[in-house]
């Protein structure tokens, strides 16, 4: 059994790294591919005014569980079934927290500024971090 994880968010380097994953793992048979969507964690200052966290926390949970569901039903459109997670934190610490229990991290490839690309790219901390090899999918 290969285990993949595909580390999701709501950008068009993700959704197009799902074409790939679909060419090279869809036809296979023993092939897990788990989703994971990670939500920063919700800071209200004082200074913003009366704020309810809670309604700021439920209004981030669901907005993480549409894309988990999108990409789920994008997936499912060709015949592969997905677990999903939702974590809250710094995606970076959470995909390394639980990413040696995968054979494979997926992650999309980041085409922004080179600026960004060079001083705060995700994409290079996951390539350096990860205890397991990484597909940085076009």
């Amino acid at each position: 059994m290969t285990k993949l994880l595909f580390g999701v968010s709501d950008t068009e380097e993700c959704r197009r790294a799902i074409k790939t994953i679909i060419n090279l793992f869809g036809h296979q048979e023993g092939v897990e591919l788990t989703l994971l969507h990670v939500t920063p964690e919700v800071l209200v200052y004082a200074e913003s005014g009366i704020v309810d966290y809670g309604t700021i926390e439920n209004m981030e949970k669901e907005k993480s569980n549409e894309i988990l569901d999108e990409f789920e039903k994008t997936f499912q459109k060709d015949g592969i079934t997905c677990q999903k997670i939702l974590k809250t934190g710094n995606p970076i610490d959470v995909v390394l927290e639980i990413a040696d229990k995968y054979d494979l991290l997926v992650i999309g490839a980041s085409e922004s500024s080179l600026l960004h690309r060079i001083f705060n790219s995700h994409q290079n901390s996951f390539i350096n971090s990860s205890p397991i090899p990484v597909l940085v999918a076009k």
